[in-house]
């Protein structure tokens, strides 16, 4: 195995690992190997018009599933891509709907749904493709998941919308996730070409699947009886209030808790305009000293 696709290994590991902490968001850290693990792949080119040792080594190909070898693909060719376009396309897609997912699930249950469609697209194009030893790469079909799993759960949400040339900043979700999945079913019959959109339907799927499955959280009369109008000063901001909104609608006690960690980042203490953070049911300066209970 080429060195840089060991680095790229190395870089995926420590991608899960950092994101598994608690401080961390898992979409940005995403984004940040994706686009570190490209870097390396083109550093590992050895001359012109050839395919990349990362890209070999860590793309999964359909005749794998009958020959057993290079299984370990199956979970790295979600973080290698083939060109500067394909990479940024995909991680602009991932931030516009992984960052809004993640904040309202958590980041266990996007993790969920994230790598289980990147495994369910492969596998549906594998299938399609079955024994080819055609190379598949690239985090499509897992993104589609996150994108499934949002028409689902959140399909009045706003969310930015790409049409052609156009960008619309604020559409619903089920207008701008939906007209893409109908592209994606109408291109797998008239695209001949190197795009696995048959992996994007299969990733798209799958996270509708695993969005319908997720555990919810647990809905204790303390929970539901959270009282946060002793916050409503601090929402000093049209993203704080946005923020509040959320935090009074919503009836999961987990996606609430990470609401008011949001806000308690973006707020600041009203006596010396520190940073706060919540400790338990209060949101604490550690300059001053100031406290306010939430709960």
């Amino acid at each position: 195995m080429d060195v840089y696709s060991i680095v790229s290994i190395l870089v995926i590991v420590a991608t899960l690992l950092i994101g598994a902490m608690r401080r961390f968001t898992l979409t940005y850290l995403l984004i940040m190997g994706n686009f570190v693990i490209y870097f390396f792949t083109i550093l590992s080119f050895t001359g012109f018009f050839m395919i990349s040792p990362v890209q070999l080594d860590l793309g999964f190909r359909s005749a794998y599933l009958t020959s057993g070898d290079n299984f370990y693909t199956i979970f790295t060719y979600m973080f290698v891509h083939s060109t500067i376009f394909h990479v940024i396309v995909n991680m602009l897609f991932l931030f516009l709907i992984g960052v809004q997912l993640e904040s309202r699930i958590g980041k266990g249950r996007f993790a969920a749904v994230y790598f289980v469609a990147g495994f369910a697209g492969v596998l549906l194009e594998s299938v399609i493709q079955w024994g080819s030893g055609v190379l598949i790469i690239g985090a499509s079909a897992a993104i589609s998941g996150a994108m499934g799993a949002m028409l689902l759960l959140y399909p009045r949400e706003q969310t930015p919308m790409f049409l052609g040339p156009l960008f619309l900043p604020r559409v619903p979700v089920w207008m701008s996730v939906g007209s893409w999945f109908v592209i994606q079913v109408v291109m797998v019959f008239l695209d001949s070409g190197p795009i696995a959109y048959s992996a994007h339907i299969g990733g798209f799927l799958a996270g509708m699947v695993v969005g319908q499955m997720l555990p919810v959280g647990k809905r204790t009369e303390e929970a539901l009886s959270l009282n946060v109008d002793s916050i409503v000063p601090l929402a000093t901001t049209p993203q704080l209030r946005d923020a509040l909104q959320m935090i009074r609608d919503e009836k999961e006690e987990d996606v609430r808790r990470v609401w008011l960690e949001y806000f308690a980042k973006k707020a600041k203490c009203p006596e010396c305009g520190s940073t706060l953070s919540l400790r338990g049911g209060k949101l604490r300066c550690a300059s001053c000293g100031y406290e306010v209970e939430v709960k």
